[in-house]
């Protein structure tokens, strides 16, 4: 699946579209793009959701805890809409509409310090576009570029018994995590990975992290040796992949790392 129109499509947050697409008025799918990062009343929102529709009409969706009802932004007209919470179908990831839902207009949206800016329900709101990690990188660099990761670090908290393991494991083991800041699933997976290997501290352990760009064709090198899963924890000894972890698994991350190894 190519995520580079979505890119394309986020980009049109900051450089509106003449024209706008017409609103179909069949059952449209739309796609969360966690590229996006959401301030509400001046913090960040972790629980905020951006979507985009898979046919790529210049439309988003935001949805969020902190405010009382989805919003459509039309970034064509730049302008701002609240929707009914029954015409919007979310599933997690995905919300399904009937066409561009209508809804009611609140107002334009304006760019200011790089983000787009309005209000509703009393709280201002922004969004900004992150540009996308890629190649290998630290852990301080994908926690300063995704604020959002070090909140859900941070409160994420790793099973004792496997951090236990994990501190007093003796074999040397690389570890390669594949993630993708535009990926839904990644901003779930990477930050318990990111707490789990920092709780353990073992030096036997030397962990990697590689971003992959939208499109899913860099870095070449990395993806041509480990593969195109991701979010994916590869866990390889003397040069043997043991195991990889890919997705959201149904137990606990540390858990699936301990059984791997033991």
């Amino acid at each position: 699946m190519t995520h580079t129109y979505r890119l394309l499509i986020s980009a049109l947050l900051f450089f509106p579209a003449v024209l706008t697409a017409q609103a179909g008025q069949g059952s449209l799918d739309w796609e969360e793009n966690a590229q996006f990062g959401v301030e509400i009343g001046g913090k960040l929102d972790i629980t905020a959701q951006v979507f985009q529709p898979t046919n790529y009409q210049p439309y988003l969706i935001l949805t969020s805890k902190m405010i009382k009802a989805p919003l459509l932004i039309d970034l064509g007209k730049k302008r701002v809409y609240r929707l009914n919470s029954k015409d919007v179908d979310a599933a997690e990831y995905f919300v399904k509409t009937r066409g561009i839902p209508k809804g009611k207009d609140i107002g334009t949206y304006t760019l200011k310090g790089g983000a787009s800016t309005f209000r509703v329900d009393g709280k201002s709101v922004a969004l900004t576009v992150r540009q996308t990690l890629v190649g290998e990188v630290f852990p301080s660099i994908i926690l300063a570029h995704s604020p959002d990761y070090k909140i859900r670090k941070d409160a994420y908290k790793p099973k004792a018994a496997s951090i236990d393991f994990l501190k007093k494991y003796g074999k040397k083991t690389d570890v390669i995590v594949m993630f993708a800041t535009w990926c839904s699933t990644c901003k779930v997976v990477l930050p318990p990975v990111l707490r789990i290997f920092e709780e353990a501290g073992n030096p036997r352990f030397t962990i990697r992290y590689f971003g992959i760009a939208q499109g899913g064709d860099e870095p070449r090198d990395a993806l041509e040796r480990y593969g195109h899963d991701y979010p994916a924890v590869i866990l390889i000894q003397n040069g043997k992949e043991l195991d990889r972890i890919v997705g959201e698994p149904p137990v606990p991350i540390e858990d699936r790392i301990v059984n791997i190894l033991r």
